[in-house]
């Protein structure tokens, strides 16, 4: 019998229930406008009177095996309401139902209830990088979501979420990394998470006229992770979760999962998610097939990984969960997510 880590015993008892909304999300189509190689049936309101223009997976033969779909990080808030109406009302979600879900077009989280306030713990400012690949050697401000916009809509949308009592933590600032010209602008949402605008341009580039017409528009949302050694993460990313993309720069990538770890200055300073009030305590949330819960759970067991929950089966009245938790080097907890319609 395989040993039982001190990891894995407290991931266990603070696991007690599994993803189980209420009702499928719509959060599932607004992040990216679709469900990428997914079935998306939309229910008809004569088939689902109270239920209209509810989403439902369902499988589908053509999904890549072992494929990392659409992903959220989950962040610990003090009131799950009053930050899901910050990101409706500050940041133009148009989708804060489900499971404590804050979504729109190229961004999207889930919100859990912290038990203490002592338990929401924005990232502090990354370790200084003497070996960066360029001359630039990481951010003077911390991060906790990098936010890619247009370079022509990055004051814009700086002035609409001033206009909506949001905080501007950092106002725009341009500097250069490598054959490239970056602006950024930093905001606190409600606990005081980093939401970090980003824009980039060649230094070749000619000066752009602004278009006439600026939108509040969000071309896509990737979590930030302190690790405690940047090296040793990147390793296990690449060789243990099998991501298709990952560089020194600290970006990973597999599927629709995608997250920039950057090296802590201090060990103390890397914080994996708190136990919520529900008793979940996850780090990033991932949608996968439902065979592949167990399908990936097998692959990062023999490469080694550290298997946090095995895969369980939960049912609802109409859906089937799976979920299974897989534990990175500093004990994030990634959760792969499946479902299935059982009609």
């Amino acid at each position: 019998m395989s040993q039982v880590t001190k990891e894995q015993s407290d991931v266990e008892e603070r696991m007690v229930g599994g993803y189980k909304p209420t009702s499928i999300p719509s959060a599932l189509k607004v992040v990216s406008g679709q469900i990428n190689q997914l079935e998306v049936v939309i229910m008809s309101e004569q088939n689902a009177s109270n239920n209209t223009d509810v989403p439902v997976i369902t499988e589908n033969s053509n999904i890549e095996r072992g494929q990392f779909l659409l992903t959220f990080p989950v962040r610990m808030v003090l009131d799950v309401q009053k930050s899901q109406a910050w990101y409706r009302d500050v940041f133009d979600c148009d989708d804060i139902s489900g499971y404590g879900h804050a979504a729109r077009k190229g961004m999207g989280l889930i919100l859990k209830k912290a038990v203490s306030e002592k338990d929401i713990r924005p990232n502090a400012v990354s370790k200084k990088r003497s070996a960066y690949p360029t001359e630039w050697d990481s951010p003077d401000y911390s991060w906790d979501s990098l936010i890619y916009v247009d370079w022509s809509n990055l004051e814009f949308i700086v002035e609409k979420v001033r206009e909506k009592g949001g905080t501007i933590a950092v106002e725009p600032f341009e500097y250069s990394h490598g054959t490239r010209i970056f602006k950024k602008a930093h905001i606190l949402d409600l606990d005081g998470y980093n939401m970090v605008l980003s824009a980039r341009k060649e230094k070749s580039d000619e000066q752009k006229a602004t278009p006439e017409k600026q939108e509040f528009t969000f071309k896509k949302a990737i979590q930030v992770r302190l690790v405690s050694d940047l090296k040793k993460s990147l390793e296990w990313y690449r060789n243990i979760l099998g991501c298709d993309e990952v560089n020194e720069e600290g970006y990973a990538r597999r599927g629709e999962m995608e997250v920039i770890l950057q090296e802590a200055v201090s060990p103390d300073e890397v914080h994996p998610n708190a136990v919520p009030a529900d008793n979940e305590q996850w780090d990033t949330f991932v949608h996968v097939a439902w065979e592949d819960v167990w399908r990936i759970t097998e692959e990062v067991r023999e490469k080694g990984g550290n298997i946090g929950v095995e895969p369980f089966v939960i049912t609802a009245d109409r859906w089937d969960f799976s979920n299974a938790h897989i534990l990175d080097p500093d004990g994030y907890n990634i959760i792969l997510g499946g479902m299935r319609d059982k009609h």
